[in-house]
């Protein structure tokens, strides 16, 4: 099962919690350059991991004088990016696991262990999804009321999901 993304909804149920909030009030000039080229640099999983978000940040800084909005706008441009990693990830990590659950069932240990790989990436995938939307919307929520709640979400959901992506394309490097 691919990992539905559901940040239209979260965006426009944050944006009325923040009164005056309009919608990004210039054209996003978001391009994935910045990310791939700090990936294409970084030594190791750590280095990988701060890489999240570098595109967003480029993106703002494109801007003259950007509002929340626009910000939050930029980080959503590259939760987006991560999303499609994310579920190309997945849909070849899928792969993988029927093929080693196949393999698996030839083996005669198969019937005392009745579990399957693709059963149980579903279900981890599935469960981050939701996870990863209560814990942006309590980031968010955190801050409602202030000119952040948006930017708090947007950032979350952006680098929850950039985390997940990589995680998903090591496992289907292993």
């Amino acid at each position: 099962m691919r990992c539905i993304m559901r940040l239209v909804p979260i965006m426009a149920a944050l944006a009325l919690c923040v009164p005056g909030v309009a919608l990004a009030q210039q054209a996003v000039p978001f391009t994935p350059e910045a990310t791939e080229t700090c990936l294409s640099n970084a030594q190791g999983a750590s280095a990988k991991r701060d890489c999240i978000g570098a595109s967003a940040q480029a993106c703002r800084k494109a801007m003259k004088d950007p509002a929340n909005t626009d910000i939050a706008a930029c980080m959503g441009a590259e939760a987006e990016y991560w999303t499609l990693r994310m579920n190309t990830a997945y849909d070849q990590m899928m792969e993988k696991a029927k093929l080693a659950d196949e393999k698996f069932a030839q083996n005669a240990k198969s019937k005392a262990i009745p579990f399957k790989l693709t059963e149980d990436l579903e279900l981890m995938q599935t469960a981050w999804a939701d996870w990863r939307e209560k814990r942006c919307s309590v980031e968010a929520m955190m801050r409602r009321g202030t000119p952040y709640t948006m930017t708090a979400a947007s950032n979350c959901t952006m680098k929850l999901i950039g985390e997940q992506a990589q995680f998903l394309e090591s496992a289907v490097a292993y």
